[in-house]
């Protein structure tokens, strides 16, 4: 029983721990987008264009 207790929080430490990189990877590539010129001029195209 001890075992399937800790197998569950390992799982839920997992999903969190994937969760939390994936947020950090996709801030930092946006970050990323947002400092390079050439991806700013293509959003504010895209946007000048839609709206």
């Amino acid at each position: 029983m001890n075992s399937g207790f800790s197998k569950v929080s390992n799982l839920k430490v997992n999903r969190a721990s994937k969760i939390a990189i994936t947020l950090t990877s996709s801030t930092f590539f946006l970050y990323a987008l947002g400092q390079a010129p050439i991806f700013k001029n293509i959003i504010a195209g895209a946007f000048s264009c839609s709206s």
